[in-house]
């Protein structure tokens, strides 16, 4: 039951949401399909993501907690990390802030926990 209340809010997200994107499209059609492809591209990051962590999994179901921790801070900052990359290079119609529009604070935290995760899971 509890999946079809996520999958009813993701349709009416998604219904909400079309007026806007109707008039985006209209307005800037460049733009959107060019949003429209790099989300393909983040969907295909995101896919590699899934590779690593099925292929980093152990083949046997374990009692260790604290390793498939590991794996999901891996997996988290994997895909935050393409998150922030994608906000960069998407068409915007409002400037984010300064600070998260070049390589900083944001990057260095989300690749050193992301590693640092990947290098915790393999040393474990």
């Amino acid at each position: 039951m509890e999946g079809l209340a996520t999958l009813l809010v993701v349709v009416a997200v998604f219904v909400a949401n079309l007026p806007a994107l109707r008039e985006q499209w209209r307005n800037d059609r460049p733009g959107s399909i060019k949003t429209i492809w790099m989300f393909g591209v983040y969907c295909l990051y995101v896919g590699l993501g899934i590779v690593v962590l099925l292929l980093l999994a152990p083949k046997t179901g374990g009692e260790d907690g604290e390793k498939a921790l590991y794996l999901t801070g891996f997996m988290v900052g994997w895909i935050f990390y393409g998150g922030l990359t994608l906000m960069r290079v998407v068409p915007r119609y409002r400037e984010p802030p300064r600070w998260l529009m070049h390589f900083g604070v944001a990057d260095v935290v989300l690749l050193a926990a992301t590693l640092a995760c990947l290098a915790a899971y393999l040393w474990a």
